[in-house]
């Protein structure tokens, strides 16, 4: 019905979110290419036999330290703004928009399904949509409940369940044995037998007992996400200066400390029984991620205000706007890239991070380029005109129409 048609003018967006949203997508990228290349499927002795491997142990490092699981959770924090920016849109057109919301996560939870299931078994679209159902909970709580409860989510609660996990549960060598048959099946030339791990493989990681932590850690980011948009005027940061200032040292500060440490103790491959060292170091590691994540989003935020950075906002922004079609894009280049089943240079396990670099840097420039021509020419990116039409039940706009002169 007319009052339900969603508004698609690009004056209708806030910039600095879809540039916030695309630099997300830079460290996602990263990230996941450690895991499309096989690497970390790898024993130490398989990663030691690479060429590069007095080199690589330093960039895998950096990686550790500055990118894993940072950029996950600015994208789930940003996805918690998302859910309220939507809402807001809805309501000043006189629409009441949690049923919508809720049709919207339907479909993002069967995007990453097909997703996860045929391509991709570290998909995290499901989960964003099963923990999404969550927000709307949310809503009328007090701010102070809802910080409240987004830090227990993010930090508290990732490190009881490690805690109980290592009290409760013996050391296996689960791990390493699945990451085994993972190396040899998707080094494979046989796309069945690249399915059938890849549903194991996926199974494996859904009802792991460790995932539990991160699951509940990503609820913390959309929870923070979602304060944030109740808490500040997101179409005017500037009363919030001495704010993001205060985020960006102290997160930076508690984020090194707590990603170097957890690094080290990573590469080292310590392993402790017990209740209290488990937690504290669980708790380390998520206090450290979300420093970080939440630096990085205020840096930027304050660079962005700025118009020496206004260029760098315009060139990350469509690659935001595309999200779910640049994410998707990226699975289909790290399986064209490594994976044996597929038609490309299939050299899963056989380069090391260093190689890595520039094949993160290439791709998300070529990301960057695509995403600009095609926002040029269409409003949307194909994901996601996709994903709006099935939420209004109404093919929308695609073509960019008189969008000058509306």
């Amino acid at each position: 019905m007319e009052s339900a048609k969603p508004p698609t003018h690009r004056t209708d967006r806030l910039e600095y979110i879809d540039a916030l949203r695309g630099f997300a997508l830079i460290g996602v990228l990263g990230a996941n290419l450690f895991i499309f290349s096989g690497f970390d499927y790898m024993t130490d002795a398989q990663q030691a036999a690479l060429s590069t491997a007095s080199i690589d142990k330093y960039v895998y490092l950096l990686e550790l330290i500055f990118v894993e699981n940072k950029f996950m959770g600015l994208f789930a924090f940003l996805f918690g703004v998302s859910f309220w920016l939507f809402l807001d849109r809805l309501r000043q057109r006189g629409v009441a928009g949690t049923g919508l919301f809720y049709k919207r996560l339907l479909w993002l939870f069967l995007f990453g399904a097909i997703h996860g299931w045929l391509l991709w078994c570290f998909d995290i679209l499901r989960f964003y949509a099963l923990w999404g159902l969550l927000l709307p909970l949310f809503l009328r709580v007090s701010k102070k409940t809802l910080l409240s409860a987004a830090l227990f989510c993010a930090v508290l609660a990732p490190a009881l369940v490690s805690a109980f996990r290592s009290l409760l549960l013996p050391s296996s060598a689960g791990d390493s044995t699945m990451d085994a048959l993972a190396l040899q099946a998707f080094s494979s030339s046989s796309y069945a037998e690249f399915l059938r791990v890849n549903w194991i493989y996926d199974w494996y990681l859904t009802l792991s007992v460790g995932q539990i932590a991160y699951q509940v850690a990503i609820l913390g980011r959309l929870l923070l996400g979602l304060y944030a948009a109740r808490t500040f005027a997101l179409s005017d940061l500037r009363n919030h200066y001495t704010l993001f200032r205060k985020v960006l040292i102290v997160g930076a500060v508690v984020g090194l400390i707590g990603n170097f440490l957890i690094a080290r103790q990573y590469l080292d491959a310590d392993v402790t029984d017990g209740f209290l060292l488990p937690f504290c170091g669980e708790l380390v590691a998520q206090l450290g991620y979300l420093g970080l994540t939440l630096a990085y989003a205020a840096g930027l935020v304050l660079l962005f205000q700025t118009h020496r950075w206004a260029r760098a906002q315009r060139l990350l922004a469509p690659v935001g706007r595309m999200a779910l079609t640049c994410y998707l894009m990226q699975t289909l280049f790290g399986l064209w890239l490594f994976y044996g089943c597929m038609p490309g240079p299939k050299l899963m396990g056989r380069i090391g991070p260093v190689w890595l670099l520039p094949i993160w840097l290439g791709e998300y420039l070529i990301q960057m380029w695509f995403a600009s021509a095609w926002l040029r020419r269409f409003r949307f990116g194909p994901a996601e005109w996709l994903w709006r039409s099935l939420t209004y039940s109404k093919a929308q706009p695609f073509r960019v129409v008189e969008r000058e002169t509306g």
